[in-house]
């Protein structure tokens, strides 16, 4: 990709970030983020439909950025590779979490975790596709990731390796059963 290319989406990107940090999506226009951007309208238009299209897209790659902070795992290993798989991507979402709390704030609030529950059973049920139409294995994945992020968003305070050692404690026993 040209280096202008690249400069000008980071522009872009930046510039809705901080956008988005004082304001629902809604509010943002094009103008608005171009100004900020320090490009013109028509330049936006050539990467972007608009200012929804740009947030998926934000969306999109943050969430492929966490998960395959977790690929490196085979998950056919075993219980350990598991457990390390759920371990990065709780360390990602961790390192993320500023990211997370702009693009899916407001009324996208719930769509990370859906989004990214729907990507993570994605890649276990490519892993063993068998296991799509079990029931009980989706309560948990469920159970497992939505109650997860649920308590992290509800408790900000802990300690991050208490918190990864506790959801990891919580996943063995959950894989146990």
């Amino acid at each position: 990709m040209d280096l202008r290319v690249k400069k000008t989406k980071k522009n872009i990107r930046e510039a809705f970030y901080q956008l988005r940090k004082k304001k629902p999506i809604e509010k943002i226009s094009v103008k608005e983020l171009s100004e900020m951007a320090i490009i013109n309208k028509a330049t936006f238009y050539l990467h972007y439909k608009d200012v929804y299209d740009l947030s998926e897209k934000l969306e999109n790659e943050l969430i492929s950025t966490i998960i395959d902070s977790a690929r490196q795992y085979d998950l056919r290993l075993g219980k350990t590779e598991f457990k390390l798989f759920a371990d990065t991507i709780t360390c990602a979402i961790i390192d993320h979490s500023k990211e997370i709390e702009i693009l899916f704030s407001g009324e996208e609030n719930n769509a990370f975790i859906n989004h990214l529950e729907e990507r993570i059973k994605e890649y276990i049920f490519m892993t063993f596709p068998n296991i799509p139409n079990n029931g009980e294995v989706n309560i948990i994945l469920t159970l497992f990731i939505q109650g997860s992020y649920r308590a992290f968003i509800r408790n900000p305070t802990i300690n991050r390796e208490v918190f990864i050692s506790t959801s990891s404690s919580i996943l063995m026993k959950l894989i146990n059963t």
